[in-house]
């Protein structure tokens, strides 16, 4: 493959990075969470585990995703047009 034709990462700017290290304190708290809420049910545990940390993580992703996006430096035109 040609490296010409590949688009550039993105590296993250300081707010974006802030919000990454948020969402995986958050993932480690509901992860936390989602043990001490089916611990109480020892018989039901992996359901009571499953729908309590998936309800959510699905939400604290997709907060993640677009907070990250919304933070990102916007180029200007002449940016866009020379790369």
């Amino acid at each position: 493959m040609n490296d010409e034709n590949k688009l550039p990462a993105h590296e993250l700017n300081t707010r974006q990075k802030i919000v990454v290290i948020a969402v995986d304190v958050l993932m480690l708290a509901e992860l936390c969470v989602a043990m001490y809420l089916a611990k109480a049910n020892p018989d039901v545990f992996t359901p009571t585990f499953m729908k309590s940390f998936f309800s959510m993580l699905v939400p604290t992703m997709i907060a993640g995703y677009v907070s990250v996006r919304l933070l990102r430096e916007k180029q200007t035109q002449a940016e866009s047009t020379q790369s």
